[in-house]
């Protein structure tokens, strides 16, 4: 147990500084999802035909509404109700760039059953969220100028993943990205849309 506890933090350390963003914060931004707006399921479109009452949106520090690289906005409160899977990245980081895949695999995967899934850039040009998108075939959406939430989210390098349940609190948290990590994810959300 503890061989692994080690190795597991020995590789979030390695991936959190090689990833780990040298400019100033308040240059960092996210970015949006891909270039055609025809690819991203809107946040209504994949919630089941079971009606529940409405209820009123609170507001958490999870809370974020950022523009979209498709030109639109993306915010929070529309997936009010669903499980939400959140990815911090950057474009030019590896790490991300292993990550977004699998993100896409949930996103097909589970999002007929309730799950949001949403990539936020930490930079501020949406070109280089398209591009990620556009690169690894990705048609979740993505949002751009995050480096201010993330801090709310406390994130302190890309990627980080994590997965909010219903209300928007903190369900679990996934620093850097590595295979191994999947099980954990999958198992996670199924836990998560119950």
């Amino acid at each position: 147990m503890k061989k692994n506890f080690l190795a597991v933090f020995i590789i979030l350390a390695f991936s959190l500084v090689s990833c780990k963003k040298t400019e100033h914060s308040s240059e960092i931004s996210a970015n949006s999802p891909p270039e055609s707006s025809s690819q991203i399921q809107s946040p209504s479109s994949a919630v089941s035909d079971k009606k529940e009452p409405v209820k009123e949106y609170v507001k958490n520090a999870n809370y974020f509404s950022l523009p979209s690289a498709d030109g639109g906005k993306i915010d929070l409160k529309d997936y009010s109700g669903r499980p939400v899977l959140v990815m911090f990245f950057t474009e030019n980081c590896p790490y991300c760039r292993k990550a977004a895949p699998y993100m896409e695999k949930m996103h097909k995967k589970y999002s007929g059953k309730g799950l949001a899934v949403i990539g936020i850039s930490l930079k501020d040009s949406s070109e280089g969220a398209r591009r990620f998108a556009s690169d690894l075939k990705l048609t979740f959406p993505l949002a751009y100028k995050g480096s201010e939430i993330g801090k709310n989210y406390h994130v302190q390098g890309v990627p980080f993943i994590y997965l909010l349940d219903k209300n928007h609190n903190n369900y679990d948290t996934w620093m850097g990205y590595d295979e191994s990590y999947n099980g954990d994810i999958d198992v996670t959300i199924e836990q998560v849309l119950k």
